[in-house]
């Protein structure tokens, strides 16, 4: 028995070891991440960052300055920095309480920053992009080809992958990255031209610091980049500066729409953009509209039947206590007691009930509809805000952004 007992205790104290061996953040750490967290909250980002980043140095292992300073990054627009925190705190607590919110802050910066969504299942795993400064090269993960740059988002078993990228004339490039669960890894690959190798032919060589940008639209539709007409080139794109561009396109009778895309050297960048029509989205607001009016009128028809249904329900009851109370001797004639209080029969009390019932009835209803009608009104808010006009710009006969290009438009909504 004493030897049981004994090497219970052992196996405990083996269990426990990993508890008792985690450090317990220390009272500076406490200072400097309270100290950072509340600089935040009040806005104060220069100083929530110095603070987090001295909590985060102090206690590395722990994920909380990680998620504070990825906030902090998204609040001062600052996207691969708030990418990469986010990304530093999952990796350290995949497990964390905050793992939700932490996942949904690393995906609202790679949206902000025009990464491609992923629109698949995650699962047990995650996903992984792809890009480089080379369009159309092979994409290989741990030696499986999956595609070609830029691959877009698909879905990956957790831990480090190795991979490569490569193409006829560029010499093959190589990163590690580590999969992390329910978001998307984004790798960027550099690859270098290979001065031995003869050309292809095909024109993919990189232009010095330009990418492109293909915008697949409506027919008619104006295409404005950072705020003003661009040229496109013979196969119909935009050559950009690699980096962050917003993008507006607009057509007549369409709604207008902006984008945030991103755009890397050498690589050609699609973005499909179907305009709604301005007729549907009228549409969309006035059932909208309709159903907003509705849920008011029903939940004030079920606040008012909810009412009448009480008050039926009360009387009934104040009948019921006067007969049962009334008094059945002899001293008392009953056409005495008539004279204080009407005499109520069984029949009538029992309508009195059946009308509390029915008023009830209808106030659920009511109720009912009101609810579904506020779903759909917000619903159809939900899927048609309120336009942003087109920022109206004339542009002079003066060269534009594309070397070679002439012209003059004017583009936007007119006051």
């Amino acid at each position: 028995m004493t030897r049981i007992v004994s090497v219970a205790l052992i196996l405990l104290a083996m269990g426990a070891a990993p508890v008792w061996a985690q450090p317990r953040p220390s009272p500076a750490f406490n200072k400097e991440f309270q100290a950072g967290v509340d600089a935040f909250r009040l806005g104060k980002y220069d100083e929530a960052q110095k603070h987090l980043e001295a909590a985060a140095a102090m206690a590395p292992t722990l994920p909380g300055p990680h998620r504070f300073l990825a906030a902090v990054a998204q609040a001062q627009s600052r996207w691969a920095d708030c990418i990469a925190s986010s990304r530093t705190a999952i990796e350290l607590n995949p497990t964390s309480s905050e793992i939700a919110a932490t996942r949904k802050l690393h995906d609202a910066c790679r949206e902000s920053d025009g990464r491609p969504a992923f629109s698949g299942e995650y699962g047990t795993g995650g996903a992984l992009s792809v890009t480089a400064n080379v369009a159309g090269a092979t994409v290989a993960v741990e030696g499986l080809k999956y595609g070609a740059t830029p691959l877009a988002p698909r879905a990956f078993a957790l831990g480090e992958v190795t991979v490569t990228a490569s193409k006829s004339g560029w010499k093959t490039a190589t990163g590690k990255t580590t999969i992390l669960p329910a978001v998307v890894t984004d790798l960027e690959l550099t690859l270098e031209e290979d001065p031995a190798a003869v050309g292809d032919g095909n024109g993919d060589k990189p232009v010095a610091d330009v990418g492109w940008l293909r915008v697949e639209t409506v027919a008619g539709a104006t295409v404005r980049v950072n705020g003003k007409p661009w040229a496109v080139d013979e196969r119909g794109r935009f050559a950009l500066q690699p980096g962050n561009h917003e993008v507006e396109i607009s057509a007549p009778g369409r709604v207008t729409e902006r984008r945030a895309v991103r755009v890397s050297q050498g690589q050609e960048t699609v973005i499909e953009v179907d305009l709604e029509s301005r007729a549907t989205r009228a549409r969309r607001q006035r059932a909208g509209r309709i159903g907003l009016g509705a849920a008011i009128g029903f939940g004030a028809v079920g606040a008012m039947t909810a009412v009448l249904s009480s008050q039926a329900l009360d009387d009934a009851r104040d009948a019921w206590v006067i007969e049962t109370t009334r008094p059945e001797n002899a001293s008392v004639p009953l056409s005495e007691s008539t004279r204080v209080q009407r005499l109520y029969k069984r029949d009538e009390i029992e309508a009195l009930v059946q009308r509390s019932d029915r008023w009830a009835m209808v106030s659920y209803v009511s109720y009912g509809v009101a609810a579904v009608s506020l779903g759909v009104s917000m619903y159809m808010y939900a899927r048609a805000p309120e336009e942003q006009p087109a920022r109206t710009s004339i542009v002079p006969v003066v060269p534009a952004d594309r070397d070679g290009a002439w012209g003059m438009a004017v583009t936007g909504v007119l006051p």
